[in-house]
């Protein structure tokens, strides 16, 4: 089909490259026909095998490829249906099927242009077929030769089921078909990727994409046209297209540059009204306000195409994005769409239970305020090839790559990593950043309020070079985390040293089971006007949560490790500090939950909101986070202090120190929501401190083992005086646990290593 305007495509000459078959030398067993390019199997290429299978079979066969790439164009008829083509693998990156035709490219044998259909590397017409764990691709270079239609798989047959498959191509990738406009055929595609950029989802099936990642590639546009996810050519008697459910749209495209489809009327159809309904899925920055667009004279508000429910930085509600209601999506149930006369149902061949695994855990329904709408996923859904396992920095900062590439991705930190070194892993230390003849003790000589006095900030070219130095260590230690990540420590071992954690405008991030220690500025500035008496200042937080929504932070381990701030000197008369926050939630970040973490031995701990000017970062309707069964022990302040936000912190327990001042900080426009905490060695009077708040619910806390209303004991020691009612009652949790059970176990169960 006729899609774009693309450059002239340069003529391939395109050579099958299957080797001659071999001997048999190592029978498989009845109805397994096992493929391997070494000649260790039954065939060395796939159609030879598909030939192998008796027309009008009638018992199931597997077709069983080993690793390896097979290059070679295949059919797989209409007449040979219960074939299963499975690879001998669970990563299907190793087992690729390959050819590189594309629509403009001449055939061998000088009859014409392969076309769209043609240029398929794999046709599959038969009914009842299964393909597992193995990638389809078109290799077809369009750097080369110009962009073109170049089809990986090209599907006409009915009841087919495709899990663990890799689709893999540019512009037409999956042609999902059926034998004609009056007939239909049902495709399942479970825990699949595909990847392209032009209409790389098109055709006239019925499929249903479950829980899979659709990978919009950036073409480089100048127009800002990245391209089309879908073009259904649907007929109109088909109720049901295409859907895409509860999967993950990703893209390192700039934003606004997708579109989620077009219709495209096949052949001219004058009867094709495409379907296509994307229903609670992630969408991506990549695409338009706008994302539905027209083709080939079909306007696309002629067609049928919805949303439901989905989430993510790409997803709007406005009046060029049509939405199902609650009853129409009732008639187009995932299910719905396979049923059929039939009533085919592939759901049954999976497993219903949950993937205990870890990095594929999920946050529990109703698990505080990040599991609000679709919840909060992580990288459950990372495909094989997108799971690491790394133990170093540089492993690390590979895992994590580009945080606008916002593929699913599961990372599991294993033993302890250490950001303060360099790419051999040899130590680094604060002269290693220092930049521009930064020194600390040339520093104090030129900033000493003898010699530079009081009532203003530094400046001048040693504060420039504090500043270069520091933006030095800050790009070396500061790792930024995606979207759609799960960041998950392996045993009870698993830490990140000095590192700055950032997650920072993105969404559906999940950290756990990690130690995060030490997070220090060698770089803190002084600033003489900052209280009565001057204060040092540093600027990294062990974890920043800015402007990122859906995150679940879940039993960690966040202290200053060995590099305690009462173990650093004082100069000019104040301690000079090299921590910032442990863990701040701040920038209009929104839909957080903070659990079963272990914070310790730090002074300012927690911000929630980090101005009093709501509107700076729009946080008034926003910074709405769950914090429980977490263990603060010995801690300053800001446990949390909180501002605007509808923040419910229950089952917490805390106990006092050396530095207290206080717990929960009553910020400005601040609903706080206090229920059933427990305060050991800490005055009932300075548990709560009002920063410019006016009120907070607070119920069923114990302070010293004792029922205290934290309201009225504020209110008998200081004035004014701070209402009752915040303003809401919290609904997203699990269960509220007597106050009294806290302090045996939140110590024994909170922390990284205790997960159970």
């Amino acid at each position: 089909m006729r899609l774009l305007t693309l450059p002239t495509v340069i003529a391939l000459t395109v050579v099958a490259t299957a080797a001659p078959a071999l001997a048999e030398t190592a029978p498989s067993r009845p109805g397994t026909i096992v493929v391997a390019a070494d000649g260790s199997g039954d065939h060395t290429t796939v159609q030879a095998a598909v030939d192998a299978v008796q027309a009008g079979n009638t018992r199931p066969v597997t077709i069983k490829v080993r690793e390896g790439t097979y290059k070679q164009q295949v059919v797989i008829p209409a007449d040979k249906p219960y074939i299963s083509l499975v690879g001998d693998t669970a990563d299907p990156s190793k087992v690729v099927l390959t050819f590189d035709a594309a629509a403009k490219t001449p055939k061998p044998d000088g009859s014409g242009t392969y076309g769209t259909s043609g240029s398929a590397s794999y046709v599959i017409s038969a009914p009842d077929f299964t393909a597992r764990n193995l990638t389809f691709e078109n290799s077809y270079d369009e750097a080369a030769g110009g962009g073109s239609q170049a089809v990986a798989v090209r599907t006409t047959g009915d009841r087919q089921v495709y899990e663990n498959v890799r689709f893999i191509g540019n512009q037409d990738t999956l042609y999902a078909n059926t034998p004609s406009a009056t007939t239909t055929a049902r495709q399942y595609f479970r825990n699949c990727y595909v990847e392209g950029d032009v209409d790389f989802i098109f055709g006239r099936a019925t499929a249903l994409f479950h829980n899979c990642v659709i990978k919009s590639l950036s073409r480089g546009a100048a127009d800002g046209n990245n391209g089309y996810v879908t073009a259904a050519s649907t007929e109109i008697t088909n109720p049901y297209g295409f859907m895409i459910y509860r999967s993950h749209l990703v893209s390192d495209a700039p934003a606004k540059t997708v579109h989620l489809g077009r219709p495209w009327p096949a052949g001219g159809s004058a009867t094709a009204r495409g379907q296509v309904l994307i229903r609670e899925s992630w969408l991506g920055q990549q695409f338009k306000d706008a994302p539905w667009t027209d083709m080939s004279g079909l306007n696309w508000r002629e067609a049928r195409l919805a949303e439901y429910l989905n989430r993510g930085p790409g997803a709007a509600v406005n009046g060029d994005r049509p939405q199902l209601t609650r009853e129409q999506a009732r008639q187009h149930d995932p299910e719905d769409y396979l049923r059929g006369a039939d009533g085919w149902d592939p759901f049954r061949s999976f497993p219903t239970g949950s993937d205990n695994r870890l990095g594929r855990q999920v946050l529990p329904e109703n698990d505080g305020w990040a599991a609000e709408g679709a919840g909060t996923t992580g990288g459950s859904a990372a495909r094989p090839e997108n799971v690491y396992t790394v133990s170093t920095a540089a492993q690390l900062r590979a895992a994590l790559g580009n945080p606008a590439d916002n593929t699913p991705k599961i990372i599991y930190v294993k033993g302890a990593i250490d950001a303060d070194t360099d790419a051999a892993g040899n130590p680094l230390t604060c002269d290693s950043y220092a930049v521009n003849g930064y020194s600390l003790q040339a520093y104090l000589a030129a900033y000493d309020p003898a010699v530079w006095g009081r009532d203003r900030v530094p400046s001048g070219p040693l504060e420039e070079a504090r500043k270069a130095s520091y933006d030095k260590m800050a790009q070396h230690v500061t790792i930024n985390v995606g979207s759609n990540v799960t960041l998950v420590g392996l045993g009870s071992d698993a830490a990140l040293k000095s590192f700055g954690i950032r997650i920072t405008n993105v969404d559906n991030v999940i950290v756990r089971n990690l130690t995060i220690t030490d997070t220090s500025d060698c770089f803190p500035q002084w600033d003489p006007t900052d209280g009565d008496e001057g204060n040092w200042n540093a600027s990294f937080d062990n974890v920043e949560v800015s402007g990122a929504t859906h995150v679940w932070l879940d039993h960690n381990t966040l202290n200053d490790g060995d590099n305690p701030d009462s173990n650093q000197p004082s100069y000019f008369g104040r301690p000079y500090q090299v921590h910032d926050g442990l863990l701040d939630i701040v920038r209009g970040a929104n839909h957080v939950t903070m659990s079963w973490n272990h914070l310790s031995g730090h002074d300012k701990v927690t911000l929630i909101g980090n101005t009093d000017n709501g509107t700076r970062y729009g946080e008034t309707d926003k910074l709405k986070v769950t914090l429980h069964h977490n263990f603060f022990e010995g801690l300053g302040q800001r446990t949390p202090r909180v501002r605007f936000g509808q923040v419910h912190i229950y089952n917490n327990y805390y106990t006092g120190g050396d530095n207290y001042l206080y717990s929960i900080g009553v910020g400005a426009g601040s609903q706080v929501y206090a229920q059933s905490n427990a305060f050991d060695g800490i005055p009932a009077e300075k548990v709560l401190s009002v920063l410019k708040g006016t009120a907070i619910t607070a119920r069923d806390n114990l302070v010293g083992g004792a029922p205290t209303d934290l309201v009225a004991a504020h209110n008998a020691a200081h004035d004014p005086d701070l209402g009752a009612d915040a303003g809401w009652t919290p609904t997203l949790f699990t269960r509220i646990d007597p106050a009294h059970t806290l302090r045996g176990t939140v110590p024994a169960r909170a922390g990284a290593g205790r997960l159970r």
